[in-house]
């Protein structure tokens, strides 16, 4: 999976994905969606599958976007089993492309 590079216009096509480099911490995003749809998932480790699922702490798992919308997120990157919780952009849309900027504001 692709990285994301923050403060720069992203153009992603339909149903692909982007992984977000976050180290542990807190950490406040704006997002700022130029054109189409975007959906922002959380993901925690689970031994179980091997794989990163939603929280079952009560954290919040998904953040959804569309074209006009500027907004501003906080997440709590933790660390499960010796990893680090993931997050990655995805394109919800069968058929339109999305393009996006995503910042870390300090």
């Amino acid at each position: 999976m692709k990285e994301l590079r923050f403060n720069e216009k992203v153009l992603l096509k339909p149903q692909r994905s982007l992984y977000i480099p976050l180290n542990e911490g807190i950490y406040k995003l704006k997002i700022k969606v130029y054109q189409g749809r975007i959906r922002i998932n959380h993901g925690v480790y689970t031994p179980d599958g091997g794989t990163w699922l939603d929280s079952s702490s009560g954290r919040k798992a998904h953040y959804d976007f569309k074209a006009g919308d500027t907004s501003y997120i906080t997440i709590d990157i933790k660390t499960s089993f010796n990893k680090t919780d993931r997050l990655n952009v995805v394109v919800p849309s069968l058929f339109h492309s999305s393009e996006f900027c995503i910042d870390i504001c300090t």
